[in-house]
């Protein structure tokens, strides 16, 4: 696969692009590229452009940029209102989101939620999550990354929802996820619960908050495995046209 590297959208222009620090040793170190060798420069927010290898030393390359062009996303806009989850498993789950089509990501504070967090370490904690998020961008072929917002309360979450469809994933909903999803859904929010699931008030307040409850199938999924299980859904019926 060829490499991909994210750089700063001011930065992605035609021309001669020169590559030090991280994104250096990444390619020449980690990638062991050559020159002459293929690089695909993509700025996060949409775009992306072809290049090539065409000076290298031992702290610096030059990258022959070509024109950059413009990577449309499909519809719908899919954002995921997700439950923070321990450790390595909320890291997980935001890699996952991210290569299945997720656009958005807003972790949330539930009342199950076993991870607590001060000011401090909710932006520490935002930080490493959008880091996680660019690299499963590269990873996957992206060339924009979606936004991972720092963790709120449950109400603020809810609140701050402007998709025009809401979705609840609940194991004991009788309508389909993808009974849900039309064609004309131009927007989607989907709200996933924590282990443990949603209490029966938070159930509630998103109902309340236009939510809908939808089933994601006959097996209950692991908090961190449902929302990239239905981004994928989604997309997958959407690009074979049938939602």
């Amino acid at each position: 696969m060829t490499a991909r590297l994210c750089i700063a959208p001011a930065r992605l222009l035609a021309g001669r692009l020169t590559i030090e620090g991280d994104d250096h040793a990444y390619l020449f170190r980690v990638r062991r590229l050559a020159i002459g060798d293929p690089v695909v420069v993509f700025d996060g927010a949409g775009r992306e452009a072809a290049a090539v290898a065409i000076e290298i030393s031992a702290a610096r390359a030059v990258l022959d940029v070509g024109a950059p062009r413009a990577v449309l996303r499909p519809p719908p806009h899919i954002a995921v209102v997700q439950a923070v989850l321990k450790g390595e498993r909320m890291d997980w789950c935001l890699e996952k989101l991210v290569e299945v089509g997720a656009d958005a990501i807003a972790p949330v504070e539930t009342e199950r939620t076993v991870v607590r967090l001060d000011d401090e370490r909710r932006a520490k904690r935002q930080l490493r999550h959008q880091r996680i998020a660019q690299e499963a961008a590269r990873q996957s072929g992206r060339a924009d990354v979606p936004t991972v917002l720092a963790a709120t309360s449950f109400d603020q979450a809810i609140a701050a929802v402007t998709a025009e469809l809401r979705l609840l994933a609940d194991p004991a909903a009788d309508l389909p996820l993808l009974a849900a999803v039309t064609p004309s859904s131009l927007s989607v929010a989907l709200l996933i619960g924590p282990e443990g699931g949603l209490t029966a008030d938070e159930q509630a307040r998103a109902l309340a908050a236009g939510f809908v409850a939808v089933s994601l199938g006959t097996t209950v999924l692991r908090a961190e495995t449902a929302g990239a299980a239905a981004v994928f859904a989604i997309r997958a019926a959407r690009a074979a046209r049938i939602c």
